[in-house]
């Protein structure tokens, strides 16, 4: 897995790459233009686009670098050389071609590039974004050429992945030494595009003393499920008790059920308002149904019900009325693991205390804010910090869903960079819960299981032939694609 890295471990790394290699910082940001030049050396026509720190070195770097190679290449500095400091001023000098200012901006325009690179600011950006900057930028996004960025896109925050006010939209962002977070969370994926990474040839371990913050999942790093043997029933394969649904709402619990089963656990009973229990089987014959009668129930679920199963999964469409309070206090009475979503979250959110048996829970940012009492945004401020919070205060493996979905346990953290806009629609998070039950009942553990369902749910969204037309049930009845194509 590719370790991720927040924007203030940049000059760390950078450092102990330079130790490595045995040269300066300016030597190593020779060798950083040189393998960022390496991505555009067939581009005929380029404008570099460079900035007042680092970032605007290393794309002098790559222009002087284009100039001898006879592309015909414009420096647009929108901070002047002279004023540059440090290896950004020692690079502008060695660049050997003519360099124009925002004064000649009319003359710019009646250019045609083949390609742009953003070289304007790093990964060290925490301000907002404006005047001329901002202007350049809006414009840089107009252009119906390809745009390269350096390290990341201008005006994207490289620890939380936000737009600080406006940020380069990037069809290739070529990372030097270290990914950051930024790439692969919030506005992260609209704004790089492809995500090149490039070592300089020094390996991880040279700087494996830097702290980072978290790990990139990919698409080959979990296997699905083993090969099963010919004589096997389903109660080798788990039971999940699949609770929610008050009355009018049984679409959700319905989904998550299905779910259960689609990610190759062996059955599930679904425990429902009575108004609708009985409809289930006519939606989905595979499922088993259960009436839930908060007045007759009050002793929590019935001895049977629990003694067959193995996860219990509870939250979705359950509502906040006297009955899906009395459901939800049925469900922690009991001793099976337990995976929360939806109002199950905000249930949990007011319980006196942690239940011991709680394993995975699975929130969008409004959930998490409500379980950390806090603000929407201030989850979407440091998501990676939620994520552990989350996990940490409900001693369970945390999944924090949204634009690269994380992963934590309390100790690791996980990103996933698949998936897309498809994923946002109605049922969607009940389907990745339902598979995360479903696999926990196969015996898989609640951070293994975890990392497999939002791995297995972002990339059967992603590859969805609906595309934004996706729903959550066409969603479900594709994922043995992806799983399948995964073993």
């Amino acid at each position: 897995m590719i370790k991720l890295y927040r924007n203030d471990k940049t000059k760390q790394i950078d450092q102990l790459a330079a130790d490595y290699l045995g040269v300066n910082s300016f030597e190593l940001m020779q060798l950083a233009g040189a393998a960022v030049y390496a991505h555009l050396k067939d581009d005929p026509h380029v404008l570099v686009i460079t900035g007042p720190g680092n970032n605007g070195g290393d794309g002098f770097v790559v222009a002087e670098l284009a100039r001898q190679q006879g592309q015909v290449v414009h420096v647009l500095a929108l901070h002047p050389p002279e004023k540059l400091t440090g290896d950004a001023r020692q690079a502008a000098k060695l660049y050997q071609g003519e360099v124009l200012t925002m004064a000649d901006a009319e003359r710019i325009k009646q250019l045609s590039f083949d390609v742009i690179v953003d070289a304007i600011f790093g990964t060290g950006l925490t301000r907002t974004v404006g005047g001329t900057y901002a202007d350049v930028i809006q414009w840089v996004n107009q252009q119906s050429c390809s745009k390269l960025a350096i390290d990341i896109p201008s005006g994207l925050n490289g620890s939380s992945g936000q737009i600080e006010g406006v940020a380069v939209r990037a069809d290739k962002t070529v990372a030097i030494l270290a990914n950051n977070t930024g790439l692969y969370t919030q506005d992260g994926s609209d704004c790089c595009g492809e995500v090149c990474f490039e070592s300089l040839h020094v390996p991880e371990a040279a700087y494996q003393t830097v702290l980072h913050s978290g790990e990139l999942l990919h698409e080959n790093a979990l296997k699905a499920l083993t090969n099963r043997a010919n004589n096997s029933h389903k109660g080798d394969f788990g039971h999940v008790l699949t609770a929610g649904g008050q009355a009018g709402m049984l679409g959700a619990v319905l989904l998550a059920g299905r779910a259960v089963l689609k990610a190759g656990a062996g059955s599930t009973t679904v425990i429902t308002d009575a108004s609708h229990a009985h409809m289930l089987p006519l939606h989905a014959p595979e499922l088993m149904s259960v009436a839930y009668d908060s007045v007759a129930c009050v002793g929590g679920l019935a001895p049977e019900q629990i003694n067959r199963a193995s996860v219990l999964l509870c939250g979705m469409g359950l509502g906040q009325s006297q009955w899906s309070k009395q459901l939800f206090k049925s469900c922690l009475q009991s001793k099976l693991a337990l995976v929360l979503d939806a109002d199950g979250l905000n249930l949990l959110a007011q319980a006196a205390s942690v239940p011991k048996q709680l394993a995975v829970i699975t929130p969008h940012p409004g959930e998490a804010a409500n379980l950390l009492q806090c603000s929407t945004q201030d989850i979407q401020n440091n998501r990676w910090q939620a994520v552990q919070d989350l996990a940490k205060k409900y001693q369970c493996v945390a999944v924090l869903k949204g634009s690269g979905t994380l992963i934590a346990d309390g100790e690791a953290t996980w990103c996933c960079p698949y998936g897309n806009a498809n994923l946002a629609t109605a049922g969607s998070g009940d389907v990745l819960a339902g598979m995360v039950a479903g696999l926990m009942a196969q015996g898989y553990e609640a951070k293994q299981a975890a990392r497999l369902a939002v791995l297995w749910h972002a990339i059967g969204g992603g590859r969805s032939v609906y595309g934004m037309t996706l729903t959550a049930s066409e969603l479900l009845n594709s994922l043995h694609l992806v799983i399948n194509s995964e073993t």
